[in-house]
């Protein structure tokens, strides 16, 4: 059962590493794009509403809901959790059905990852040396915004991050960190706490 948890945890992290040392989670292109849209008026106020869908396979996405209820709060964004495989992602148009007349609907799909430490002093037949593996803290996620009177989709991207987390430190700090950044990313007026 360990050698199970402890290859899958390690197809994990290779998976992830093509993530790793990325300083930006929305690259130039990818912002451009976000700003060509004009998510945001002149004064600042949203002309979205705003959905997220996350998944994981422990609490993180608790404290991820949780950075997004917050900047959705501070920014007078109307926030709507989904389930991954709501219409909205297929159509356009939340399974909900329509909620306010702003001109664009802003969704993502979010998976956050935790993978833990990983101090590998034997395996199979005692002579297998892993060494010391820190934990990583990430996720991957797409963004999509769709014409709100159309349903039609406007941008797909996606976005990724992934680092190192200290020693025994506190998963949902960088988890939280992390989800301020991507906010940063889709919201550059944004002042984070």
């Amino acid at each position: 059962m360990r050698l199970r948890v402890w290859i899958e945890s390690t197809l994990i992290v290779l998976a992830l590493q093509g993530c790793a040392g990325t300083d930006t989670v929305v690259n130039q292109t990818q912002q451009k794009s976000l700003q060509s849209l004009q998510l945001f008026n002149a004064d600042s106020s949203p002309r979205f509403s705003f959905y997220l869908a996350c998944t994981s396979e422990d609490a993180s996405c608790v404290t991820a809901e949780n950075a997004f209820s917050t900047w959705s709060r501070s920014r007078g964004i109307a926030m709507r959790p989904i389930e991954p495989g709501d219409a909205l992602f297929t159509g356009g148009i939340p399974s909900s059905g329509r909620h306010d007349a702003l001109p664009y609907r802003v969704a993502i799909r979010l998976a956050p990852l935790i993978v833990p430490s990983y101090d590998g002093s034997g395996g199979v037949g005692g002579d297998m040396r892993g060494g010391y593996q820190p934990p990583k803290v990430g996720y991957t996620g797409t963004i999509y915004v769709f014409d709100s009177a159309t349903g039609k989709l406007l941008l797909n991207t996606s976005v990724h991050e992934q680092r190192d987390a200290s020693y025994k430190g506190d998963a949902s700090e960088y988890v939280r960190s992390e989800m301020n950044t991507l906010i940063g990313n889709l919201d550059p007026a944004y002042s984070r706490n």
